[in-house]
């Protein structure tokens, strides 16, 4: 059995049909940066600023206004805690993924290791750099661990681990640790669905009452858009587990509308300052789409879903989650008037701090924003040491003691891009403006090279993320950058003014909205220019391509003298200027990315089932191998079932299989015969002979048509099937109780099985008879169900209940005569947590596996 609901917001929001991101600072968290978070936005002193850490520029870079070049950037040379750093993210990656008696032991084991070279490090002076080395790399390994393994151990602890390995239906006890964030419409069937991030303290499950302490993503419907952080909720449903590794132990599938008990005390003050804000923001009727209180506090709740996905597509995305960069333009606004009121800087760099607090209980404190703030933290003591602007020490310190600290961040793909980003403006930018500004002002080579330098480290992770590359998120960064740190202080400004006296915040909420109608000018401007985003190889492969590629660009730009040598060479006693050649160079590049990305872009993905469109009836496809498949049914129009074969790219249909002798489900048969081979054909009824419908195409093409009972069996490329049902003697049965009954098996990448039970239109009681005369299907269950009968009344609940189904299949006529499916049907299926694909709201559609989750693409 597969795992169809993965565990991170990324791939629940493929999974309900998110637009992705994710990304993963937390996934729902944020649905993924598509650009080089926290960096992008910054202004043009860029260097001296970490991802969430203020600092002053160096002394010993500081130019006069008048200053030609850029000075050339120091030779890097401290690595001292570059071993810390790696030891606590193995650390990390490894303790996050065991149990917590594990977890324990390696911290001890580790523990004792630094103890023990300690004393080597005290007696034996010959082995002092070693003793060093193994001495840190332990010992931090050992803060990571020991910790983790209390909270693993409190997490898990109780009847809630088997709760969670058996996806048992609980009632439930939880508390908001997040806002409820809506979710883009369901795949499966069109209605939204938001998520929140909580914990499970209290539950319920096969009549046994547990407490605990586990986080958990919650995913329900619309009446959870109300749920705030800090709410208690009773609600029911069912538990996923999740992956290794994730923050979330377990998905909480909801049943049911939330029993809401708001919070109450300073979390509800700041809920209500949050939502006068919100009142004032729309109030001042700025064009921008709801953008400013995502760029002021992070809510996303009005913006405008098309500038959304413009923002996306130009790389400004991470303009509306809260970031190291809102963090920094916090501290550096009360710490630059706190100077100002001649305060000594020790004060204000506690200013700093309690106004950082404040912000982070006012935006939420999540992991990303306690992570930002951290980082912004880290950049006060960079104040307070005097050193003014950061260092690879300072970064490398920052990620040891986040991780230390909260080991889940390691593999959260917005603390990946928080820590590649800065690494970008320490290592690579500095170098970038240098060679820049021989070309122009030092302070447009600043400009530009901070969002480049982002850009280029940064590359490679997001095509992890979303395969395609922003072409104008360079642009699109620089011209929404100036604006940024105005609309954050003066949009806070607003909120501190709203809390106090509402009017008063009125003329700041206006002018932070004007800058963020800029900001959404901008993102409309560039996603509507020609090749917006570029198509590019997603997976491994595509980040391993961009990798070559960053690798190139930054090898370029430091070792620029020694390659224009070079390239002098190549150049000597050409006609062409040296501009005219790197000009040409720059259009055959840019052109052979547009060239090449269809080569370079991801294949079509390959799919498992797909169920077609046929209107009132069935009809099944089944991938055995590329460009061939197993049909089930063939629905009552030829002409319907030829198209959908044409649409999926299906010429060899190695087995036909005829569940049963209705015309909704054997009438298109001749369609699957069209310009295509067919090796087989089975078929389940009560019956005497085939009707012409199927018996007439069979002979034409020299097939011998065979009846179809349990027992029989056979496998096909990739796919493997076993008859459970009718049995041998079908005289006493219905037609739709002789509805051939088959379990199939897809083996999928990675050596994975899909399993598929196709039900036909067997009806409550041969349902029952099915199940207790194969209860493997009770123990084992299914990872997608075909509901009987269109969903009808009659197909009964056993086979839903018993077989625990991932995903449910209904293939029905829109606006039917018959009122499938049926209200108990969907009711039992939304009970037990199953999501339902209907063709009559998708049309032909496919489903695919996509890491550990179940994707439904709709084809119309």
């Amino acid at each position: 059995m597969i795992q169809d609901r993965a565990p991170d917001r990324r791939r629940w929001q493929q999974y309900v049909g998110a637009a992705a991101g994710a990304q993963s600072g937390a996934y729902p968290q944020s649905p993924g940066p598509s650009s080089p978070a926290e960096v992008l936005s910054r202004p043009a002193r860029a260097f001296s600023w970490t991802a969430g850490g203020l600092s002053s520029v160096s002394k010993r870079i500081q130019l006069s206004s008048g200053a030609r070049q850029y000075p050339e950037p120091p030779r890097i040379t401290d690595l001292r805690l570059v071993p810390a750093a790696a030891a606590a993210w193995i650390a990390a990656a490894l303790v996050t993924r065991v149990d917590a008696g594990a977890a324990l032991w390696a911290g001890i084991l580790l523990a004792v290791l630094a103890a023990g070279w300690g004393g080597v490090l005290v007696l034996a002076k010959r082995l002092r750099r070693t003793a060093v080395l193994v001495v840190v790399c332990s010992a931090v390994g050992a803060m990571v661990c020991l910790p983790a393994s209390g909270t693993l151990a409190a997490q898990t602890a109780g009847p809630v681990a088997d709760a969670i390995s058996s996806g048992a239906h609980i009632t439930a006890v939880l508390v908001a640790t997040g806002d409820a964030g809506e979710a883009a419409p369901s795949k499966f069937g069109g209605e939204t669905r938001w998520v929140l991030d909580a914990r499970l303290v209290e539950g319920t499950g096969k009549g046994v009452r547990f407490e605990a302490g586990t986080p958990v993503v919650v995913i329900g419907p619309g009446a959870w858009s109300a749920v705030k952080i800090g709410d208690h909720i009773n609600s029911a449903g069912k538990l996923v587990a999740t992956g290794p590794g994730e923050r979330a132990d377990a998905l909480f599938i909801a049943s049911t509308r939330p029993r809401i008990t708001a919070t109450e005390g300073a979390a509800a003050s700041l809920t209500g300052l949050r939502m006068k804000f919100l009142g004032v923001a729309a109030a001042v009727g700025t064009p921008d789409d709801g953008l400013m209180p995502g760029m002021v506090i992070g809510d996303e709740t009005p913006l405008d879903k098309s500038l959304q996905e413009k923002m996306r597509i130009t790389g400004l995305t991470h303009l509306t989650a809260v970031s190291g960069a809102n963090c920094t333009y916090v501290l550096a606004f009360v710490f630059i008037a706190a100077r100002t009121l001649r305060l000594p800087r020790a004060v204000a760099a506690g200013a700093g701090i309690v106004a950082l607090v404040g912000f982070v209980l006012l935006v939420r404190p999540e992991p990303s924003v306690l992570r930002a703030a951290v980082m912004g933290s880290i950049g006060v003591l960079a104040i307070l040491t005097g050193r003014g602007r950061l260092s690879l020490t300072l970064l490398l310190l920052s990620i040891t003691v986040l991780l230390t600290t909260d080991p889940w961040l390691h593999g959260e793909f917005g603390f990946i891009l928080s820590v590649t980003a800065t690494a970008a403006l320490v290592l690579f930018g500095p170098w970038l403006a240098y060679r820049l500004s021989r070309w122009m002002p030092q302070r447009i080579a600043q400009l530009i090279a901070v969002p480049v330098a982002a850009q280029v480290f940064c590359s490679p992770v997001l095509v992890l993320l979303q395969p395609e590359l922003p072409l104008y998120s360079v642009p699109a960064n620089i011209a929404a950058a100036p604006v940024v740190p105005f609309v954050t202080i003066l949009g806070m400004a607003a909120v501190l003014l709203v809390g106090l006296f509402a009017p008063l915040s009125a003329p700041f909420a206006l002018a932070a909205g004007w800058g963020a109608a800029w900001v959404a000018w901008i993102a409309r401007f560039f996603a509507d220019a020609p090749a917006a985003s570029i198509p590019w190889q997603g997976g491994i492969m595509g980040a391993v391509l961009t990798s070559l590629l960053s690798l190139a660009v930054v090898a370029g730009v430091v070792w620029a003298p020694k390659l224009a040598k070079v390239f002098t060479m190549v150049l000597r006693g050409s006609r062409l200027p040296s501009l005219a050649w790197i000009s040409s160079g720059c259009v055959l590049g840019l052109a052979a990315s547009l060239l090449l990305a269809p080569l370079v872009a991801p294949p079509q993905q390959s799919w498992v089932a797909a169920a077609c469109d046929v209107g009132q009836g069935d009809g099944f496809v089944v991938q055995t191998a590329a460009g061939e498949a197993m049909v089930i049914d063939t629905g009552a129009d030829p002409d319907g079932m030829d198209i959908c074969l044409d649409r999926l790219a299906v010429t060899t249909v190695p087995l036909l299989v005829i569940t049963h002798q209705h015309l909704d489900h054997y009438g298109g048969t001749e369609g699957v015969f069209r310009d295509r081979t067919v090796g087989q054909l089975l078929y389940s009824s009560t019956e005497p002979a085939l009707p012409p419908e199927v018996g007439e195409p069979a002979r034409e093409h020299g097939i011998e048509p065979l009846r179809l009972t349990a027992g029989a069996e056979g496998s096909i490329g990739a796919v493997s099937w076993t008859s459970l049902w009718p049995p041998p003697d079908t005289r006493a049965l219905s037609e739709n109780d002789a509805s051939a009954v088959l379990k199939v098996d897809v083996r999928v990448k990675d050596n994975r099985t899909v399993s598929i039970l196709f039900t036909g239109d067997i009806e409550e009681q041969s349902a029952a008879d099915l199940l207790r005369t194969n209860p493997q299907l009770s123990v084992a269950g299914v990872d997608i169900l075909k509901v009987s009968h269109h969903g009808a009344r009659n197909g009964g609940l056993g086979i839903i209940e018993s077989t625990d189904p991932s995903l449910a299949m209904i293939s029905v006529g829109h606006d039917n005569d018959y009122g499938h499916p049926h209200a108990d049907i969907v009711g039992s299926l939304d009970a037990n947590g199953v999501p339902t694909v209907r063709t009559d709201l998708l049309g032909t559609f496919t489903i695919s596996l996509e890491g550990n989750a179940l994707e439904v693409r709709s084809l119309g």
